[in-house]
């Protein structure tokens, strides 16, 4: 077996027991809520989710640059990296925290809140998860999936158990968020933990701080665009849209969400690999193309059951109140798939530091941004509008790695 295709199968072993864990618990919350308060509950994670996304150069940086100081056998740079990056977090981040705490009345009045409360606790779980980030990205760039799939898995199953225990007691958006908080900060001292472990024995070593920085600002601009075409959806229906309707589209949003779960194994793994294969001046369009075949295939379930069987996979998952969202749940998770694909081109174009195709990543998201803005009287519209978009998108991401003027087959295919 290949190694990338073994190293897939490990972390689709940990993504697959986080996912089954997080639906457990998002079941239980749209049960718990109820369809008017769904929304808030949902709006909150895709702002917080947009805001971590928007963050992920954290995340992508420290594994992009750890995947090349283990490569030259300098696990000591990869200790001055981590240590480094999470001051300037813990720090920074302090800041941004007293930015946001002047935005959060503005900011829960345009999203129909009627307390501050769950933003604020959305905000400070993006604090929390950004030093999370650090570690999760040290282990993802040594590809130390085991230790990796034991960080993750231990804090979806301490928010599920959190939770069960908190929402009898406040059964409302803030509860339901207060135990992903909880799990969160409970989660940072398995990572340092398993930090120790990665560079125990290595002394310091001097890294270049240049060529991080050089790093960091395209991928922002990447991270916050790939942000924006997974959340900004959720978002404008919880401001246009009644309570009831916005609960609705959450649901279907929620589940057409598993897509990403199985996304992620695939991305985590992906940025690494191809910095570690550009790095040995090996092609890259190999295994790029495995692993996205490996995507599709076990995206191809869940779009079966949601395409065929909407109604009863509702009914199924206790979210029989929910009926209004089957004919959502089809276009919302081929927009998913779709969306997941041009990510993966662009992590894999991230991975050899050329970033041209941002010129097409980016207006692809202005464009889908616009169609919101005009075409939202109905939830079905809104589905329409990032379908379309993020086909066109990822159409035209296709086209500029392939086009015929580049001579080659993917980004960073070494010349």
């Amino acid at each position: 077996m290949r190694t990338e295709t073994r190293q897939s199968f490990i972390l689709l072993a940990g993504t697959a027991a986080t996912a089954a864990l997080s639906l457990v618990y998002t079941l239980y919350v749209l049960n718990v809520l109820g369809t008017e308060r769904a929304a808030d509950f949902s709006a909150a994670l895709s702002l917080f989710a947009l805001c971590q996304l928007a963050l992920g150069p954290i995340n992508g940086t420290v594994a992009r640059f750890s995947a090349q100081y283990a490569g030259e056998g300098a696990l000591g740079k990869v200790r001055v990296l981590s240590v480094e990056v999470a001051r300037r977090v813990a720090v920074y981040g302090v800041a941004g925290f007293a930015v946001v705490l002047l935005l959060l009345r503005p900011l829960s009045a345009l999203l129909r809140y009627e307390s501050v409360v769950p933003l604020l606790i959305a905000f400070a779980m993006l604090y929390v998860t950004m030093l999370i980030a650090v570690a999760r990205g040290v282990l993802r760039g040594v590809q130390r999936y085991g230790p990796y799939n034991v960080n993750i898995v231990v804090e979806a199953a301490m928010r599920l158990g959190i939770g069960l225990l908190i929402l009898p007691l406040l059964p409302d958006a803030a509860g339901a968020l207060l135990a992903y908080l909880i799990a969160l900060t409970a989660t940072l001292a398995v990572s340092a933990v398993q930090l120790a472990a990665v560079w125990r024995g290595h002394r310091p070593q001097r890294v270049d701080g240049r060529a991080i920085r050089e790093f960091t600002a395209p991928m922002f601009v990447m991270l916050i665009t790939a942000a924006g075409f997974q959340n900004l959806d959720m978002l404008v229906v919880k401001h246009v849209h009644q309570p009831v309707d916005a609960g609705i589209y959450s649901a279907a949003f929620r589940l057409a969400a598993t897509i990403g779960v199985l996304a992620t194994g695939f991305n985590t793994q992906l940025l690494p690999l191809m910095t570690s294969l550009h790095t040995q001046a090996r092609a890259l369009a190999g295994p790029f193309l495995r692993l996205s075949g490996w995507f599709l295939l076990l995206a191809a379930a869940p779009l079966i059951l949601f395409g065929l069987w909407p109604r009863d996979v509702l009914v199924a998952l206790r979210l029989a109140d929910y009926e209004a969202a089957a004919p959502l749940l089809l276009g919302l998770s081929v927009a998913r798939v779709l969306g997941y694909l041009g990510h993966m081109i662009a992590l894999a174009g991230a991975a050899t530091g050329r970033f041209g195709f941002l010129w097409v990543y980016v207006p692809g998201l202005v464009a889908m941004a616009a169609g919101l803005v005009i075409w939202h009287e109905t939830l079905q519209a809104v589905v329409a509008v990032i379908l379309t978009s993020q086909a066109v998108t990822l159409a035209a991401l296709i086209w500029f790695v392939i086009a015929p003027r580049r001579g080659r087959a993917m980004p960073g295919t070494p010349t």
